[in-house]
């Protein structure tokens, strides 16, 4: 039986913790760290709304409502849908991503609200009207042509206008019954409104919205100079019809496009919002000053991070929220925080079929997520935020899909695939526009938990996708998710519940609940170790049976040559199974030391590590200026191994340490070697240089990352090279951020240069543990 108590706890949790966290007195900016771009406000007496753009969205044209500008809560839509045509009911192949509805205007005017937009989707411009915009109804007006992102505006005269346009800006008075233009009144008021920010403009000027104060009236746009950032151009004028005067009335941060508000106590603000990369366009306030009947915005000039307004409690539940789907009589079916993507097919969906679920059924066929029905969505929010639900996959039909999608045109997807009459479980990444199904599990119960983790404070912005057997312990699958904002969808990334088939209508999901909040797993991380040396780093033992058991996924190594025999390509990561290095080489102190580390490290940390090493070789081998007069005199056993490298070991150890620097930070370098400069007193000074070399070519900072430098066999080993210990152990007075890991005590083998399985186990250990230390895990 489903428990009716959690949800309540959780929402009550939520609730606490965002007041208690909101420990600012004051509000600061971002207002809204969420997708609600476009934004037009007005105040009707002390309560502030607000109408925002969700374009192919359904239902459209969310209404918010605040007390104090600072926290708002969704509290109605203009419309269901916006039309039933095949572009915004995903039919026929047809889509309207990015388009629907666009910039909206609010006004009030003799005790009736309206909220005017258009749509490059059918184009048209459309009035909605109300005498309750908290609860409609709402009613439509459409006509054409589409006034591109207009202002609506009530004059004192009684008559009513639309001022729109990008760049050259006009000015059309609508009839009556304002479902038309009066014919002949069409007139151009600004030619080049965006004249004041320069005349080499990316974005000529556009995004109007049109009040008269005081007896003038005030035009606000949005242009973009070429090579600089969003700008808000402020015209003025004595009539509407004009001629207008303009200035550049604010260029910082990007901040730009909205207008006026003023609060009952008489201050002045002017709304305007940002793009803010995978998350979406997020709201700003930036106070306004009078000066010269002018509005002066900013402080000097720039949108202060704090206001004087009261503190946000929290996105949640005004904007977001989490469901459990349960429903009284009085509820409506879906809270406002729910939006479908597209029209939905209300046929094909319930949260009364199966008390306390929201059941999604497929009704066709399709062949990829974006072009499915019936994808149910919430914004996500930054800074992070974490998206999680629980879902029942016991009636799916073969071929169906379903779960937990960020949804964006580089779009991740966690769920339920049904294929070849068994049940996996798949992530898929589109991040590079062409779905991939990135890793799959399989599963044997018919209940699983996914959730999908946003990072959304600053670059880079990527989400993590886990699942669940029984909602407590969480596993990352798949791959990060690479966030990012693109024009064709032109929206923040949303979470979405999807369930769609590819080869058969009928079958249907229940999801128990969505739950969403801005706690996230810690961030996955990949600590990458270079490892270099001669033969003891190679491998020179044999690898025994528990060496190749129980290697933690966790720690991963790349392939420096290409091993067709073990599966193997260059430059691509392995699960850490010996041999480390090449094909046929043996066990290594890298195995135990990347073992070790990932015993000891968090869960969200991996190891990664890349060996390429040569036996029987000096250290001048790598180094990159003069190895090849070293090749050039060395044996052919010795040439041989240094062609399995293309003949630059040290080149290809850079080469694949690049490659790692995709995934993960470099944290450390290990070395073996010495055997073959026994007795070289130099060899501290060309250990530095080696190490200086990879640290400049690969962009490191020496502070950050230490060389971990192993003994030989030891004298009481009886170790052949023992005696160049002593030089070993004067390296950190040559390199600052180096250390000297003993050997004593590791067992060697009968030729006394080389250690056994045992002491490579021993030895890799210690490499660990001090790493463990410089890291801070151990004391």
């Amino acid at each position: 039986m489903k428990s009716h108590v959690y949800y309540p706890l959780l929402l009550l949790f939520s609730i606490l913790f965002n007041g208690l966290n909101a420990q600012n007195k004051s509000a600061i900016n971002p207002v809204i760290h969420a997708d609600v771009p476009d934004i037009s406000i007005i105040r009707v007496g002390e309560t502030y709304y607000m109408s925002s753009t969700t374009m192919h969205m359904s239902p459209g044209v969310p209404i918010m409502k605040s007390k104090d500008l600072v926290n708002w809560e969704i509290v109605s839509y203009c419309y269901d849908i916006l039309e039933d045509v095949d572009e915004l009911n995903l039919n026929n192949g047809k889509s309207t991503y990015g388009r629907g509805s666009w910039a909206s205007s609010i006004r009030h005017h003799n005790g009736r609200y309206y909220v005017s937009t258009f749509a490059g989707t059918t184009g048209k411009t459309y009035i909605y009207s109300t005498k309750n915009i908290e609860k409609g109804p709402w009613k439509k007006i459409a006509f054409k042509p589409m006034l591109h992102d207009h202002s609506l505006f009530f004059d004192d005269d009684g008559k009513t206008y639309m001022v729109y346009g990008s760049g050259k800006i006009k000015l059309v008075e609508l009839n009556k019954k304002l479902d038309g233009i009066v014919p002949e009144s069409e007139q151009v008021i600004i030619e080049n409104a965006g004249l004041p920010a320069g005349d080499n403009l990316m974005l000529p000027a556009e995004g109007s919205q049109l009040f008269k104060i005081n007896g003038k009236y005030y035009l606000f746009n949005i242009t973009w100079p070429r090579g600089g950032m969003r700008t808000v151009i402020v015209h003025r004028a004595d009539k509407i019809t004009g001629p207008y005067e303009g200035r550049l009335a604010l260029q910082d941060k990007g901040v730009a496009q909205g207008g006026l508000i003023d609060t009952p106590e008489g201050k002045w603000f002017s709304y305007l919002f940002k793009d803010n990369g995978a998350v979406g366009r997020i709201p700003y306030l930036v106070p306004v000053n009078w000066k010269d009947g002018w509005p002066v915005l900013g402080i000097d000039g720039k949108v202060p991070e704090e206001l004087k307004l009261p503190a946000q409690k929290g996105l949640i539940p005004g904007i977001v929220a989490s469901d459990d789907f349960l429903r009284n009589k009085k509820d409506a079916d879906l809270p406002l925080v729910w939006q479908w993507n597209h029209n939905p097919d209300n046929a094909l969906w319930s949260v009364h079929e199966r008390n306390g679920f929201l059941r999604l059924k497929t009704g066709r066929v399709d062949d990829n997520f974006l072009s499915a029905k019936n994808t149910l969505t919430q914004r996500t929010y930054g800074p992070t935020c974490s998206g999680s639900i629980k879902l029942d996959v016991s009636n799916m039909k073969e071929g169906d899909f379903a779960g937990l999608a960020l949804l964006q045109k580089k779009y991740g997807l966690v769920g339920v695939k049904f294929q070849g009459d068994t049940k996996k479980l798949i992530m898929v990444s589109a991040q590079t526009d062409k779905p991939v199904e990135v890793e799959s599990v399989p599963l044997n119960q018919s209940t699983i938990y996914f959730k999908a983790d946003c990072h959304l404070n600053g670059w880079p912005e990527e989400a993590y996708f886990y699942y669940s057997l029984d909602g407590k312990e969480w596993k990352k699958i798949g791959s990060k998710l690479e966030m990012r904002y693109t024009l064709p969808h032109f929206m923040g990334y949303r979470f979405g519940l999807f369930c769609y088939a590819t080869k058969e209508a009928g079958g249907y999901v229940d999801f128990d609940y969505f739950h969403i909040t801005k706690e996230v797993s810690p961030k996955p991380k990949t600590y990458v170790f270079l490892s270099l040396g001669q033969s003891n780093m190679e491998g020179n033992a044999k690898i025994e049976a528990q060496d190749t058991i129980n290697v933690n996924q966790r720690f991963q190594v790349m392939a420096t040559v290409d091993c067709p025999e073990l599966g193997r390509t260059k430059g691509k990561w392995y699960t850490a199974n010996p041999p480390l290095c090449r094909c046929y080489t043996g066990l290594t102190p890298t195995d135990y030391f990347g073992r070790t580390l990932v015993e000891s490290l968090p869960e969200h940390i991996k190891v990664s590590v890349i060996n390429v090493a040569v036996g029987g070789c000096k250290i001048e081998l790598f180094d990159k200026a003069n190895y090849q007069s070293y090749v050039d005199s060395s044996p052919d056993w010795l040439k041989n191994m240094v062609k399995e490298y293309d003949g630059d070991p040290y080149g290809r150890l850079v080469e694949m340490a690049k490659l790692a620097q995709k995934d993960g930070v470099i944290k450390g370098i290990l070395l073996h070697q010495g055997e073959s400069n026994t007795g070289d007193t130099l060899w501290t000074k060309k250990v530095k240089l080696v190490y200086d070399n990879l640290i400049a070519d690969l962009g490191l900072n020496p502070a950050e990352v230490p060389l971990l430098a192993g003994e030989m066999v030891s004298a009481i080993e009886g170790g052949r090279c023992a005696s160049m210990n002593a030089i070993i152990n004067t390296l950190p007075e040559v390199i600052p951020n180096s250390y000297v890991i003993s050997s004593e005590g590791c067992p060697a083998k009968s030729d006394q240069l080389h250690f056994t399985a045992e002491g490579y186990r021993i030895l890799g250990k210690r490499y660990a543990e001090m790493m463990l230390s410089i890291l801070g895990y151990k004391e």
